[in-house]
């Protein structure tokens, strides 16, 4: 890890957290709730985490990297559903 890298991480964090609204909306949107059902399958999910990186807004693109979305996705998949869909999803399964 290199110096500052935590501190970028951190900066690269609030500005997804910020645009997390549209990373959902984009989701919802794209995939549908057959696609979400599928979220535990973790190769479809970075699939899926890219084409979503590319429908986001160019200044997102400007500050964070595909890779560190991917892995912020990663980090916070248990937010893109709302709770009630989420365990609907995991009822089903």
């Amino acid at each position: 890890m290199e110096p500052g890298e935590k501190a970028g991480d951190s900066k690269m964090d609030a500005i997804l957290e910020k645009h997390w609204p549209k990373v959902q909306s984009v989701i919802r949107e794209k995939v549908g709730p057959t696609a979400l059902a599928l979220a535990r399958d973790d190769h479809k999910m970075e699939l899926l985490f890219k084409t979503v990186y590319a429908a986001l807004p160019f200044p997102v693109h400007l500050a964070v990297k595909e890779a560190t979305f991917v892995k912020f996705c990663f980090a916070h998949r248990d937010k893109l559903l709302p709770s009630a869909e989420a365990t609907g999803a995991t009822a089903a399964q």
